[in-house]
């Protein structure tokens, strides 16, 4: 982690601190989008224990989630260990929105960071998850891949997150997720999807569907992104 990063996290605790006692942010959400639950996915590396999620999952109760409507996926325990393939992880991903589409009584709105987005547009493309999922955020997920990849060749993970990877030309065959609304956040500033742009979704998937939609959240680095105050207000009016 980056020294701007660890700034950023202290500045991102200290909101979600803030929140704890009913003040949000200055101009940032201030209520609750939507009645659905939402299931955070971490991405290639991570797990669903480190800080930054605490802090997400702060900014989610500060804009009127309840605890049981925020659920933290976990694919691992021990980070630096989760590099499987998003292939692979989809099925455990699926898993987790169906459990919690049953114990809600409804559908899900997924925030997925990295990886975590390939994962999940696995699921819903792939396997059958649309049927539990509202809305779909990622952000700063490798929808073409990304040329830092190839420091992570040793691993599934990351041979399938390289640009033109045999995973990533089936991902991207020109259609997404009928009935599932898309938002694909990335940062100018993130220095693992190279190049950045390469975390929006790629024509013809974006014209495949009305409901999806490319946004640049501005210059923020990779992990950042989950916690960063000013991206979480850019993505929670989505989650409608």
């Amino acid at each position: 982690m980056t020294r701007r990063t660890r700034r950023s996290l202290l500045r991102g605790l200290g909101t979600v601190g803030a929140g704890a006692v009913g003040l949000s942010a200055v101009g940032g959400a201030t209520t609750r989008p939507g009645p659905e639950p939402v299931v955070l996915v971490h991405g290639y590396g991570d797990t669903g224990e480190t800080p930054w999620w605490d802090v997400a999952r702060g900014y989610f109760r500060d804009v009127g989630y309840p605890d049981d409507a925020i659920h933290v996926l976990n694919l691992g325990a021990i980070p630096g260990t989760t590099v499987d393939s998003p292939e692979e992880y989809a099925t455990a991903v699926q898993a987790a929105l169906e459990s919690v589409s049953d114990e809600h009584g409804s559908a899900v709105d997924v925030v997925a960071h990295s990886m975590g987005g390939l994962d999940t547009r696995w699921c819903v493309e792939k396997l059958d998850g649309a049927q539990y999922v509202d809305d779909l955020v990622t952000l700063g997920t490798p929808h073409q891949g990304t040329y830092a990849a190839y420091l992570g060749s040793l691993t599934p993970g990351g041979r399938d997150m390289r640009p033109g990877s045999e995973f990533l030309t089936a991902l991207n065959d020109g259609q997404l997720a009928e009935g599932v609304a898309y938002a694909a956040l990335w940062s100018s500033a993130d220095e693992l999807i190279v190049p950045s742009r390469f975390a929006a979704l790629p024509d013809p998937e974006l014209s495949s569907v009305a409901s999806a939609r490319n946004r640049n959240t501005g210059l923020q680095e990779h992990v950042q992104l989950v916690f960063d105050r000013a991206v979480f207000d850019q993505y929670a009016p989505l989650l409608d």
